[in-house]
């Protein structure tokens, strides 16, 4: 920037007006290492606006000299010593050599705030000081930044004094957990395992969830004798962590402890629930699993993939005694019950024909829809006569999925009704799909019979008929 250039925007920023002040704050972010001093000093402007456009100046001018300059600041007042954070973190990387004297400082909140800056860049090129300091510092809420620290920057090395800080003060012990839970290493298994019998409930719960996460299976047993002498939250915070290792006992009731979860906890149990729970291979879990689907509206945050996890862990059951007793509940929910018509499908139970016939016939149109896609899905003589059957249903919607469904199966015997129901039919993409199944099954033939429809449908057919087959059947 121009020496006068800079003289100006100078003089400005001590402006009677705050507008002015504020206009050249803003343009000091185009300036150069002048600015830092002057910009740091309107951080004490009486006017919010000057204030701000001072931090995001400050903030523009990423250099070493800035996070330098800005250290002094973690000594003032709360909000002086906040906006310095915030931009110290935003210098990044220029921040980390100026932290390391810090580290020393005779102030406990100095060096927690030297800590946490470290944690929040994410970098540190000294991490043998941060183990020290984990160690030895006499503040148990730096020794806590530390721990927390190490972990962020998975710095493995500090994995034994992690260890040890175990046996610390609560808070710090909190932090090596949190530590431990990121490094994921086997080593420590069995440390966090002793935590298990911690008189502080608190420091149970961190171990539990720990083991969890880092899901080694040397924490199951450890883990399955926990459940035993414990209940309510922490007892659910342990199958919780057994889930997320892949283990599921089949003793202590646990079954009860999953299906409870499955209906009346947030999604996030949810999920975890319904993993236990195909874990466990339990059939009677599946009318659970299909009434919760059955419960959520159409505006429901994730509706989709709620549905998909519940219904991926629902095929892995295979086609079962369970699912076909469901196709009979006439208490379940209509979604949920269209659901399990849908998985009958995918799975392809030919034992379930006769059911999906019956309930082809449904009050719901959404069940009707389900049965004649599963249909279609499955080899039956009669279930292709209740397809043809339901490209006559009085919902359009229906009958376009059973048209749809013929034309997948390329069914012959369906080439005459749909012929005949295509004459009258009122909607045009019902029509669509009528011409597209006839053009499927047999091009040829439904082409040399074109002239019985009217000129709306010829060309429909005609715009189609290229990409079809005229040699033959489907």
């Amino acid at each position: 920037m121009h020496n006068a250039k800079f003289a100006r925007i100078l003089k400005n920023l001590s402006h009677q007006d705050s507008s002015k002040r504020r206009s050249a704050a803003e343009a000091l972010a185009e300036g150069d290492e002048r600015a830092v001093y002057p910009l740091i000093k309107v951080l004490r402007d009486e006017n919010f606006g000057v204030q701000d456009a001072a931090t995001r100046s400050l903030t523009s001018l990423k250099n070493e000299v800035t996070a330098y300059m800005m250290l002094p600041l973690l000594r003032e007042d709360s909000f002086l010593r906040n906006t310095a954070l915030m931009i110290l973190k935003e210098m990044d990387t220029f921040t980390i050599p100026h932290l390391a004297v810090l580290l020393n400082d005779k102030d406990d909140d100095v060096r927690k705030f030297a800590v946490d800056l470290i944690h929040d860049i994410q970098y540190c090129n000294y991490p043998d000081k941060l183990v020290e300091m984990l160690k030895n510092d006499t503040n148990a809420n730096v020794r806590a930044a530390a721990a927390k620290t190490l972990g962020a920057l998975n710095h493995r090395e500090a994995i034994p004094a992690l260890v040890d800080a175990l046996g610390d003060e609560e808070w710090v012990c909190f932090s090596a957990i949190e530590a431990l839970t990121v490094l994921k290493d086997e080593a420590s298994i069995d440390s966090l395992v002793t935590l298990l019998n911690n008189p502080s409930e608190a420091v149970r719960f961190a171990a539990i969830e720990a083991l969890g996460k880092i899901a080694s299976p040397k924490a199951q047993y450890p883990l399955c004798e926990h459940i035993a002498r414990t209940d309510g939250f922490e007892r659910k915070a342990t199958i919780i962590s057994l889930v997320q290792i892949g283990i599921v006992p089949h003793s202590q009731n646990i079954y009860e402890d999953l299906v409870e979860m499955l209906r009346n906890d947030e999604w996030d149990e949810k999920f975890v629930a319904i993993k236990g729970l195909i874990i466990l291979k339990d059939t009677r879990a599946i009318y659970h699993m299909i009434d919760i689907a059955g419960s959520l509206e159409l505006s429901v945050p994730d509706r989709d993939e709620k549905i998909q996890v519940i219904k991926e862990g629902i095929l892995s059951f295979g086609c079962n005694e369970q699912i076909l007793k469901i196709l009979d509940d006439d208490a379940l929910r209509y979604r949920g019950k269209a659901l399990a018509v849908e998985i009958i499908g995918d799975l392809q139970c030919p034992v379930a024909v006769s059911k999906l016939i019956k309930l082809a016939k449904s009050d719901h149109r959404d069940i009707r829809r389900s049965s004649i896609n599963s249909l279609a899905q499955i080899e039956s003589e009669e279930g292709k006569e209740c397809l043809i059957e339901a490209i006559s249903d009085y919902d359009s919607h229906v009958r376009r999925s059973a048209i749809i469904a013929l034309g997948k199966i390329c069914e012959m015997s369906a080439f005459e009704p749909l012929l005949k129901m295509l004459h009258s039919e009122t909607y045009e993409d019902v029509v669509d799909e009528f011409i597209k199944t006839l053009l499927n099954i047999n091009a040829t033939l439904f082409l040399s019979r074109i002239s019985e429809f009217n000129k709306n449908v010829q060309e429909t057919a005609v715009r189609y008929a290229s990409v079809y087959n005229l040699g033959g059947v489907c």
